[in-house]
């Protein structure tokens, strides 16, 4: 069956260019009718407590600008790792978008600087970060849309930094395909083939 060109739901996590606290540790999404929440948690061995979110846009000393999602009260208001390991994560629930059938998930992290890195996770459970998908990705995947590994197996997918620190900036999934009009058109004629056979066959009964 012909169908048509994929259609990419996009969600902005700065979409207003704020630099500042969003003033909780959630905020939900919406682009295209479809839903996405946004979670700030410091990490405990896996398991998050609160942390308020941040929206950072911040011009740096060389001209860079740093923007997208991040949190309140951290050295540079990003995720950070320390020595055991991620010392913050946001994760965002895709449960609506999963649900309406949406696919191809993917999520653009930035300010990850030469030396910097993230990592994404896993997990069906708000709050628990859960299993780490695929391996960390580096300074040249800087505001780059990547796949998130096993879209659809999990409700949650957390960010976190493995090197240094970096920002969340945008998620993207992609629409079920819709079939080409000329496709429709061929399933109603046949449609109304079938139901033009039925009626002969019932006027044949009758008249026997």
């Amino acid at each position: 069956m012909a169908a048509s060109s994929w259609a990419a739901v996009v969600w902005d996590l700065n979409p207003a260019q704020q630099n500042a606290p969003v003033g909780s540790n959630s905020h939900t999404y919406t682009s295209s009718g479809f839903s996405i929440t946004a979670y700030g948690f410091d990490n405990n061995g896996g398991v998050g407590t609160s942390h308020e979110l941040f929206y950072k846009f911040k011009t740096e000393i060389n001209g860079a600008v740093e923007f997208g999602l991040g949190l309140v009260n951290t050295p540079n208001n990003e995720l950070q790792v320390g020595p055991g390991g991620p010392l913050h994560f946001i994760q965002f629930d895709l449960t609506s978008t999963l649900a309406a059938g949406l696919l191809n998930g993917r999520i653009s992290v930035g300010s990850v600087q030469a030396s910097e890195a993230f990592a994404i996770y896993g997990s069906n459970v708000l709050g628990s970060l859960g299993t780490q998908l695929g391996s960390t990705f580096g300074s040249a995947f800087d505001n780059q849309f990547v796949n998130l590994p096993n879209f659809g197996q999990y409700n949650f997918y957390s960010i976190v930094a493995a090197a240094t620190d970096v920002l969340p900036v945008a998620l993207a999934a992609d629409l079920p395909p819709v079939p080409e009009v000329s496709t429709l058109l061929s399933i109603v004629a046949l449609l109304v083939l079938v139901l033009a056979h039925h009626v002969w066959r019932t006027r044949l009964r009758k008249a026997g």
